[in-house]
C-alpha cells in the first residue's frame, strides 16, 4: 500500500518546493502514512512538505463538505465510493480524471466505485481493491439446513430460513456508527450484491 500511495502522489505532485495536504477518513491510517508513505514520496521529492490530516470517519463527510463548500479543502481527499463521490463531482467539487496519465492501468472493475453510472467519467483514482463479505454462523446454517450460497436469490433463501426458524437474527451489521452501515452495507456490499447498483461487482 504505501509505495502504491507513495507512486500516486509522485505522479500527482510536481518535483518542487512546496506543500501537498492530503485528507482522509482513515485517521487509523496516520502511522502509516506519516513512518512510511510520506517519508517514501520525500526519498524522490524531498522539497515537498506533505501533510496526512484525516478526520475521525463519522466527521470526514459532514467536515469535507463544509472545506469543500468553503473553498478550504485539502489538494488530495479520500473519495468515499459510489453516490457520495458522484454527488461531489456533480456539484463540480470534483473534477474528471479519465484522462489523468495512468488511469489506463485501472481496470474497470477498479474504477467503477469512483464513476458517473455511464462510466464516461471517472473522477477519483482507485488506490486498492477490497473484497468484502459475510462471517456466518455454521451451526444456525446446519439447524435450518442452508448451505453457503451463491446467488442473490440462494441468499434471500438463507435469510428467510433463519428468519422462520426465529433462533437468529438473519442479518446483523453494527449501527452504533452510522456509517459502518452506509459504507458496508449499502456502498459496498450493496453494489457487490446488485442491492444498490446491479451490474457492479468487485
Amino acid at each position: 500500500m504505501g509505495a502504491a500511495a507513495a507512486a500516486m502522489l509522485a505522479g500527482i505532485a510536481a518535483a518542487q518546493a512546496g506543500n501537498l495536504k492530503i485528507e482522509s477518513w482513515r485517521n487509523d491510517d496516520a502511522d502509516i502514512w506519516n513512518s512510511k508513505i510520506i517519508p517514501a514520496f520525500n526519498k524522490t521529492f524531498p522539497d515537498i512538505k506533505v501533510e496526512f490530516a484525516p478526520s475521525a470517519p463519522t466527521d470526514y463527510d459532514a467536515a469535507l463538505n463544509a472545506r469543500l463548500d468553503g473553498g478550504t479543502a485539502g489538494d488530495l481527499i479520500t473519495c468515499r465510493p459510489f453516490d457520495r463521490a458522484l454527488a461531489l463531482y456533480q456539484k463540480h467539487q470534483l473534477d474528471d480524471l479519465s484522462a489523468l496519465k495512468g488511469m489506463g492501468n485501472f481496470s474497470d472493475v477498479a474504477k467503477a466505485a469512483w464513476q458517473t453510472d455511464d462510466g464516461k467519467a471517472t473522477f477519483c483514482v482507485p488506490m486498492a481493491s477490497v473484497i468484502h463479505g459475510f462471517i456466518y454462523n455454521k451451526e444456525a446454517f446446519a439447524k435450518v439446513g442452508a448451505t453457503e450460497p451463491k446467488t442473490m436469490a440462494e441468499f434471500h433463501d438463507v435469510l428467510e430460513k433463519l428468519k422462520k426458524d426465529g433462533t437468529y437474527v438473519p442479518l446483523v451489521l453494527g449501527t452504533a456508527d452510522q456509517w459502518e452501515a452506509a459504507t458496508m452495507g449499502f456502498q459496498n456490499i450493496g453494489p457487490i450484491t446488485g442491492w444498490a447498483r446491479p451490474g457492479v461487482s468487485i
